[in-house]
């Protein structure tokens, strides 16, 4: 299925220590599996083979889908805004402006893989998704925690996303014209064209948005 390595897991309930294969990288081309396990939130599923425990073992891992020209590095809790691979570079550098990004969780893994797959331009939904945000939180008058693109309609005009709101970040969807994620994608086009040229995995999420429109304000 892709690389593996060795680790040693010690089961959260028994204690019970056991050896598992842990997938760190997958090249997807051709492999519809591996994306549908991802989804289906079974690829990083454990299971203790003393007492039956289940759970998520996350850890590293690399999603490389070239024939779509994206690389995902998803880093449980990353917290910097760019990661640099100096042997990813390396290997791939014959190939110009794969979309590189690196990613803290696993529902914002599957965001850019779906949103790469869907041929749509992940910085420009950011800041849409920003100014969708922050109508939410005004006319809700609650913080949103999170948010994340779930479709676009084109022959409806619309993009709609799913925000988690309040203490109890309950769902809250929330849909808007396409024509907010078009502006955003020109803003990218115009102040952001060079940036997958650039070495590096990015981190392109609500804090790169915010950035993002300071600096375009400020142009």
């Amino acid at each position: 299925m892709g690389e593996t390595v060795s680790k040693i897991v010690t089961c959260p309930k028994c204690s019970q220590q056991s050896e598992s294969q842990v997938l760190c990288s997958a090249n997807t081309a051709g492999k519809p599996e591996i994306r549908s396990l991802l989804m289906k939130d079974k690829l990083f599923a454990w299971k203790c083979p003393k007492c039956g425990f289940q759970t998520q073992l996350l850890h590293p891992f690399l999603y490389n889908d070239l024939a779509n020209r994206f690389m995902i590095y998803y880093i449980p809790k990353a917290e910097k805004r760019s990661i640099a691979d100096e042997k990813l570079e390396t290997e791939y550098s014959d190939l110009s402006e794969i979309k590189k990004r690196v990613v803290p969780t696993v529902n914002a893994l599957k965001e850019k893989i779906t949103l790469f797959q869907k041929d749509l331009n992940d910085m420009a939904m950011e800041l849409a998704k920003l100014a969708v945000l922050r109508v939410v939180e005004k006319s809700t008058a609650q913080t949103v925690y999170e948010g994340y693109f779930l479709d676009m309609d084109r022959s409806e005009n619309t993009v709609t996303f799913q925000f988690f709101i309040g203490t109890e970040k309950r769902p809250y969807i929330q849909t808007t014209r396409l024509e907010v994620y078009h502006r955003s994608l020109s803003i990218v086009q115009q102040y952001f064209s060079d940036a997958d040229r650039q070495k590096g995995f990015l981190n392109v999420d609500r804090k790169w948005a915010g950035e993002a429109l300071k600096i375009y304000k400020n142009a």
